[in-house]
C-alpha cells in the first residue's frame, strides 16, 4: 500500500493492518475499492451515454469531492491526486498487453478530469 496513513481516515478501514494487505484480501478494503471503482465507472458510463454533455459525470465527481470533504475527517483535496498511480496500476492489470503507451496517457487525462471535478467538489 503505497499510502498506509490514508487507512486510518476512514473508519471502515479500522483496525486494518496497511503492512498486511499484500497478497492477502479484507473485506473492508475491498468495499472501499468497489466504491471508488464504481464512481470511475459512473462517470465512463456517463460519458458514454452522453458523449456531448458531460455534465453529469461533473456532478457525480463533485458529489463525490463533496462526501470526501463531509466524511472523511482529515482528508484533505491533494489526498485525491494519491490515487493516480493506484488507479493506473489497476487499470494497466485489467488491460494487460493492451494498456500501451497511449492508452496509459489517456487514462492519465481521464484521471486528471476526474480530479479535477472530485477537488472542485470538495473545495466548494
Amino acid at each position: 500500500m503505497d499510502n498506509p496513513d490514508n487507512v486510518a481516515l476512514y473508519p471502515k478501514l479500522k483496525g486494518v493492518d496497511p503492512k498486511s494487505l499484500s497478497g492477502s484480501t479484507d473485506t473492508n478494503v475491498e468495499n472501499v475499492a468497489k466504491q471508488y471503482v464504481q464512481v470511475f465507472d459512473d462517470v465512463i458510463s456517463s460519458v458514454e451515454a452522453n458523449p456531448a454533455d458531460a455534465t453529469e459525470a461533473c456532478k457525480r465527481l463533485n458529489s463525490v469531492g463533496k462526501l470526501h470533504r463531509v466524511k472523511v475527517s482529515g482528508m484533505e483535496s491533494t489526498h485525491f491526486q494519491a490515487l493516480e498511480q493506484p488507479f493506473l496500476y489497476m487499470v494497466s492489470e485489467v488491460l494487460q498487453d493492451r494498456f500501451t503507451d497511449k492508452a496509459e496517457q489517456l487514462f492519465k487525462k481521464f484521471f486528471q478530469f476526474c480530479l479535477q471535478y472530485l477537488t472542485e467538489g470538495f473545495n466548494g
